[in-house]
């Protein structure tokens, strides 16, 4: 199969990319970077240039690819959303229906943020930030956001969730397939035992401050701190370029994904991969959509207390890291592995 993936979150496209690689299919990522992330891409529709040549460059860098972006057995949108349909003034629709004429099946994912979900799926969910926290992100509750979501739903053969969150906001669409989880390159990531020295270190990265409830790791670290001032290291860092993100993720014994969440994101997944100790979200629901009974993710509250707990508990087992660390690693490469999960896409487009 030759495959074209267009958008990038966090690499999620650029590793399942590897994975169909690996498969023998020919895959190529078209994408941003992921913005500040860097993540590396095929075709670049991303712009350095300042300030007005840059929002000129973006506008074009897409109508201009598009030459390299047909004749692909499958085309596959990260979002609707995604930088380049954000652009005012970008012809989206017409971008769009030129992806879709030009390529045999095309597909979307249902993953970060986008009108389905800020409609419908925080509706539901319990865990989700108010709307007073996240004002100046954007949200896509206006109606043309979602005229435009449902628009893109109706052009493509099916809606992929990655997680619990994503089905649970399109759970009345008629086109929407199983969720298949977020892939990794574990061959990629180096495991390392997951040893505690003089103090635990916690690491919680830095991105999307409301959405991931930074907040509420802020609070919890305010408290650990002024009580364990000799037992952890407490460490809140990232919107930095991926790779150096990981180098300071690789120091640390605990990773604190997102506290406003069902399932674990792709910050989590690497944590994983490496052998840490993550806190996040692992509810029932999500296991469900992973297909799997338990994980070793210790669940948490959006609330500083909840955190607290978690850690504490984790200072009376300073001596069980390295098989925690272990149960990680084997969790990521036994549901996550970026070539088992290729073949589950393959799997999908084939049957759709």
């Amino acid at each position: 199969m030759k495959i074209l993936l267009l958008g990038e979150y966090s690499s999620l496209h650029q590793n399942l990319k590897e994975g169909l690689q690996e498969l023998g299919h020919e895959a190529i990522v078209a994408a941003d970077g992921d913005g500040f992330k860097k993540v590396p891409c095929d075709i670049s529709l991303y712009s350095e240039l300042p300030s007005i040549f840059g929002k000129i460059e973006r506008r074009l860098k897409p109508l201009l690819s598009l030459d390299k972006m047909k004749g692909f057995d499958v085309a596959q949108l990260m979002n609707p959303f995604i930088t380049i349909t954000n652009l005012k003034y970008f012809p989206s629709r017409f971008f769009y229906q030129k992806i879709k004429y030009h390529n045999n099946k095309f597909f979307m994912l249902a993953a970060g943020n986008d009108a389905y979900f800020s409609h419908y799926a925080r509706q539901k969910l319990e865990y989700s930030p108010p709307d007073e926290l996240i004002k100046g992100y954007p949200n896509y509750k206006s109606q043309s956001d979602l005229d435009f979501n449902q628009w893109m739903i109706e052009k493509v053969r099916g809606v992929i969730p990655i997680m619990y969150e994503y089905e649970v906001g399109y759970d009345s669409v008629p086109n929407r397939l199983p969720t298949i989880p977020i892939p990794i390159n574990i061959e990629k990531i180096p495991y390392e035992e997951n040893k505690v020295r003089k103090k635990l270190v916690v690491f919680h990265g830095l991105n999307r401050y409301e959405f991931k409830g930074t907040r509420h790791v802020e609070e919890a670290f305010e408290v650990l701190a002024r009580k364990y001032p000799n037992d952890l290291e407490l460490v809140i860092d990232g919107k930095m370029p991926l790779n150096d993100y990981l180098a300071v993720m690789r120091r640390t014994n605990v990773v604190i994904d997102q506290t406003y969440s069902y399932s674990c994101g792709m910050n989590a997944i690497y944590a994983l991969a490496m052998g840490k100790v993550v806190l996040g979200g692992a509810e029932p629901e999500s296991l469900i959509s992973l297909g799997v009974d338990s994980t070793p993710v210790i669940n948490l509250k959006p609330n500083a207390q909840s955190i607290i707990e978690k850690i504490e508990q984790l200072l009376e087992k300073r001596n069980q890291f390295e098989q925690l660390g272990y149960e990680s690693r084997k969790f990521a490469e036994e549901v996550h592995d970026y070539k088992k999960i290729a073949q589950q896409y393959i799997d999908t487009w084939s049957s759709h």
